[in-house]
């Protein structure tokens, strides 16, 4: 037995090198040869030492206990559990400060951005860097990357900062900045985001450099100061935050103070653009106030401008309705369960075309109820409700509270063995109104309602044929107006002598119609839409023309292509007045789109041609890195009222990617809105989109 201890005891001695049992000396070696005086031990063969969160690898070892001095040679590979690697020739670790100093050192975290250096240190997590090289494409010949003078790296954190760097692509230089600091792991920092430079004829040489602050995990904020050498300087502030895990919002402020020389040149209405942004949305508002059965949301998004430069002037935009002169700011709630629908929304317009706003119409706000489908006495007979409130307000002109009401009561039953079915119906509506601020002599109120009459025979038929599948569903209906009241006067006396009044609603009856409705829809085995027609004609018996438009709606899917086409034929006038046609292809490696938009306006006199517009789009995918896209939009529509007469607008672009970097590149013609002196205006503008992106964590980018 004693002979046995005896023998583990040795081999236990010869793997193990050191192990330190002070509280600063975190470190243990083992090897399977060892050897030694009293105060220097030296190791080879497997050497492996365990130090802090890292597992090094060595040809060979030499501790000296007096010094407190690790030194480890040859191949050496030292592994982190954050997902660090390094790579040295040679390494010295202090075990009484947890000091470590590299030699020739190839380091690489877990994103594969790595870095070649001749001097490094690392104490407690903390690197400094010499003289190096950083990339993170191939090391034998890396397409993009980095030299600096110095640097230092938090692994904990995993975030690197850069000192005299020069940016590389290929041997070319591209980039030079005293300083840069990324993470190298995404995640957000606080810093200098890479700017936005660019250059235009119009407004001179532009930059951009974004701020960056990561508050805490929820919250971040951005400043966006700019410089435009012929225009001015200005500044965008962002700030954005999830205060829900079904919530989250943005609130953006900006100002731009134009030069006199520039306002003058452009014959702009402003020489100051400035505005006020917020955008927020909940999926779950007030959720955990509310009964289990119901379910609430909330929607803002809200804009304050004096111009629409405010929105060009920016590199990106939030979620609004478009850069167009009438700009919208939208608050919605709502609140359902399985019987009832409640809702509030607002709405309120900005129209920049104009000096003052005060005669816009907004809406503030507007309540909306409604009761869901249910039985009436039985089955057959349903009915719903809805209930709607409205304030419509402005500072000029007039203004209107109103409450309505829409009852739909309806009778279903079906023949021939569910065949053919039938429903009756009958709509029942009321309306109050209340004016404010008319100059004209006019009632305090409104009051109107009405009844009309519904009936529709149709049917639903579905035959399978083996290879496709028939859906048919053709219908038949007829709407006939009922009685209506209307006090203390009729309506067309009400707004005869009142524009203001006539803008703000209308009520009346609908005309005596039938309709018909011609539905199908073709499948193939698997379901998959091969074919579908909407057909409908609306018949009016007291009409000149009784027949109205015809309406057509048709697509084909064949293979990868798709062809379809909406018309409106004028038996009035016989002709096609309004259309849009589509074809396009597509398959894994290509997209082509062609489309025709046309439209007639009958109710002008001369008839006028609101839209002729052709749009084609594509997109090749060369291989899995390069690829090309593009389109152009054109007008062939002339009008003597509109700024641009056969406008066209097009786009041609592409780019290139790779695992370590992408390039990407646009050329464009579009059109911007802008408020001149002389009303609102548009400039067609050309620009240029440049952007290089370093994998995986950094880009620069360039527009002209």
């Amino acid at each position: 037995m004693s002979k046995y201890l005896f023998l583990f005891i040795v081999l236990y001695g010869s793997v193990l090198l050191y192990a330190a049992t002070e509280e600063n000396h975190n470190i243990e070696v083992s090897a399977t040869h060892v050897e030694g005086t009293g105060t220097t031990m030296r190791a080879g063969g497997g050497v492996v030492v365990y130090y802090q969160d890292s597992i090094i690898h060595a040809d060979n070892a030499m501790y000296n206990k007096e010094k407190h001095l690790l030194t480890l040679d040859g191949n050496i590979e030292m592994i982190g559990y954050s997902g660090t690697k390094e790579h040295a020739s040679h390494m010295d670790i202090d075990t009484e400060t947890n000091t470590v100093r590299f030699k020739e050192l190839f380091f690489t975290n877990a994103n594969d951005v790595w870095l070649l250096t001749n001097d490094a240190n690392k104490t407690d997590g903390n690197y400094t860097f010499g003289n190096s090289m950083l990339s993170s494409c191939n090391i034998k010949d890396p397409l993009w990357k980095m030299y600096f003078s110095e640097a230092t790296y938090d692994s904990v954190d995993k975030y690197m900062k850069l000192y005299n760097t020069r940016v590389y692509f290929d041997d070319v230089p591209v980039f030079y900045t005293p300083y840069l600091a990324f993470s190298t792991d995404n995640r957000r920092k606080s810093g200098l985001l890479f700017p936005m430079m660019g250059y235009s004829n119009n407004e001179g040489f532009i930059y951009e450099q974004p701020v960056f602050w990561a508050i805490s995990d929820s919250m971040d904020l951005e400043f966006n100061p700019q410089i435009r050498t012929k225009r001015s300087t200005g500044m965008y502030a962002t700030y954005r935050f999830v205060d829900s895990p079904n919530s989250s919002g943005e609130l953006r402020a900006g100002y731009f103070k134009d030069k006199q020389s520039f306002v003058e040149e452009n014959n702009l209405r402003n020489d100051k653009h400035y505005g006020l942004e917020f955008f927020y949305d909940s999926s779950n508002f007030l959720g955990k106030y509310l009964p289990e059965d119901y379910t609430d949301g909330l929607y803002a998004n809200i804009i304050w401008l004096n111009d629409i430069d405010y929105l060009n002037l920016q590199k990106s935009s939030l979620e609004h309705f478009g850069q167009t002169y009438l700009q919208e700011s939208r608050l919605n709630y709502f609140l359902y369960n399985n019987d009832w629908y409640g809702g509030l929304n607002a709405k309120y317009f900005i129209d920049t075309r104009v000096e003052s706003n005060d005669r816009t119409i907004q809406t503030l706000p507007a309540l909306q109820f409604h009761k869901f489908l249910d039985r009436l006495f039985f089955d057959n007979l349903t009915y719903s409700l809805d209930m709607q409130t409205r304030r419509l307000d402005r500072r000029e002109g007039a203004t209107l509270n109103s409450a309505e009401f829409r009852i739909p009561i309806e009778f279903t039953t079906s023949f021939f063995d569910d065949y053919v079915s039938l429903s009756l119906g009958e709509q029942l509506y009321y309306g109050r109104f209340f004016f404010g601020n008319v100059e004209t002599p006019t009632p305090d109120y409104f009051q109107y309602h009405s009844n009309i009459h519904t009936a529709k025979l149709f049917t639903d038929l579905t035959k399978n044929y083996g290879n496709f599948i028939h859906v048919l569903q053709p219908s038949v209906s007829y709407i006939k107006p009922g009685s209506e009241s209307q006090k203390p006067l009729p309506f067309s006396e009400l707004v005869e002598n009142n524009q203001d009044v006539q803008e703000l609603f209308s009520v009346g009856l609908p005309e005596e119609e039938a309709r018909f409705s011609l539905n199908q829809y073709f499948y193939d085995e698997n379901m998959h839409l091969i074919f579908f027609q909407r057909l409908s004609q609306r018949y009016y018996r007291n009409r000149k023309y009784e027949f109205a438009d015809l309406s057509n709606e048709m697509q084909y899917n064949w293979e990868n292509w798709t062809f379809y086409n909406n018309i409106y034929y004028s038996f009035e006038y016989s002709t096609v007045h309004e259309a849009s046609s589509r074809v396009s292809v597509h398959g894994a490696k290509y997209y082509l789109s062609l489309s025709h938009t046309y439209k007639e306006d009958f109710d002008v006199n001369p008839h006028k041609v609101t839209a002729n517009d052709f749009l084609f789009d594509f997109r090749y995918d060369y291989d899995e890195h390069i690829y090309v896209n593009g389109g152009v939009s054109y007008s062939l529509r002339e009008d003597e009222n509109e700024n641009f007469s056969n406008l066209k607008l097009w786009r041609l672009g592409g780019g290139y990617k790779r695992d370590c970097w992408s390039v990407t590149a646009q050329l464009s013609a579009n059109v911007v809105p802008r408020a001149t002196v002389d009303g609102s205006g548009y400039t067609q503008e050309y620009s240029f989109v440049f952007q290089l992106n370093f994998i995986p964590f950094a880009s620069i980018g360039t527009k002209q």
